[in-house]
């Protein structure tokens, strides 16, 4: 049963994160009015008669999407992770699945200073070697899950740190090969950013999330039985290794996607479920829906501040990281991080 006390905090979170989707619709370099916009389109008026409905379907509408479908997925992959490896700091990045992201992007464009080009399902080459490398990624870090070792989680994260290591010093290297006009291109792209054009990348990111969001959901009585130990879940008849092996490659496989797309965007893993968690507790039927809704909201937020914090644009990436670091070192210093078992 839910604390009376935590109902009004459950409805306020949800309020609260229906009214930043709104906001990021309304809010930009150009101001526009949504009731304005409805308007013009119950009168049947076309985009070049009403400047308030294009900027808000061509424009605001796609990047409003494709954060709340990026938002939802990481902080998610993150929740599922703290709690299939009990650790605080696991993150949808701790298998290195962003690292390689990067360095596949930083091929492609090594390769197209050399006058390579190539596509796959209709994907630039940037995001088509982003997919690919992460993909690589997550298939090893598989083989290792159910290979004759067969890793604890634990160390699997380990494994996934070297692979991230491995895959930034391949980083290094393809700077220093790149051709120098096309660095400042490629360091914007590792900033993050849902500045997306068209439906085109919206409809990538929700056929290939979507899916992903609704099995992780689906284990999370799963998790709560985990949260007891392996043994005590197993004896509850909980599958333990096909629970992690789904985990860990949909997880994965997911921060893969979003990471193709929008670049890889740091701390909304992290720190969504354990504010979360703040206001809820760790019962995960609960934590882990509340933390895809607000993850979504909260990427909205920082695109909000990414728009107006300075003339231009701010990359998202550097907005996540300004007010998740913050926060992180607050829950350190508070002491909430202690109560895992």
């Amino acid at each position: 049963m839910l604390s009376r006390y935590r109902i009004p905090a459950i409805l306020l979170l949800i309020g609260g994160s229906v009214a930043l989707v709104f906001a990021s619709l309304a809010i930009g370099a150009e101001p526009i009015s949504l009731r304005q916009a409805w308007a013009d389109w119950s009168a049947g008026l076309s985009y070049a008669e009403s400047p308030s409905l294009s900027i808000l379907i061509q424009q605001r509408l796609p990047r409003t999407l494709a954060a709340l479908i990026a938002g939802s997925g990481l902080a998610l992959a993150g929740c599922a992770f703290q709690a299939l490896l009990r650790n605080p700091l696991a993150t949808p990045y701790t298998l290195g699945v962003a690292s390689w992201g990067a360095l596949g992007a930083w091929m492609a464009t090594v390769l197209q200073g050399l006058g390579i080009r190539f596509f796959l399902f209709g994907l630039p080459p940037v995001e088509t070697l982003a997919f690919l490398f992460a993909a690589f990624d997550v298939t090893i870090i598989y083989l290792l899950a159910v290979g004759r070792a067969r890793m604890a989680p634990t160390v699997l994260l380990l494994a996934g740190v070297t692979m991230g290591m491995l895959a930034n010093s391949g980083i290094l290297l393809m700077r220093y090969l790149a051709d120098p006009e096309r660095l400042v291109v490629m360091d914007r792209w590792l900033m993050g950013g849902v500045d997306v054009l068209g439906f085109s990348p919206v409809i990538a990111l929700a056929v290939g999330v979507t899916p992903c969001l609704l099995i992780l959901l689906a284990q999370s009585a799963k998790f709560d039985q985990l949260g007891f130990g392996e043994e005590l879940a197993a004896g509850r008849g909980v599958n333990v290794r096909r629970l992690q092996l789904t985990t860990f490659l949909v997880g994965s496989l997911m921060t893969a996607i979003i990471v193709s797309r929008v670049g890889p965007i740091g701390f909304v893993g992290l720190i969504v479920p354990h504010a979360i968690r703040g206001v809820v507790g760790s019962r995960h039927r609960l934590l882990m829906p509340l933390s895809l809704v607000t993850g979504g909201a909260f990427l909205c937020f920082c695109d909000i501040i990414a728009r107006r914090i300075m003339p231009g644009e701010t990359p998202i990436g550097i907005i996540t990281t300004m007010i998740g670091g913050p926060l992180f070192i607050y829950l350190l210093v508070r002491r909430r991080l202690t109560d895992w078992r």
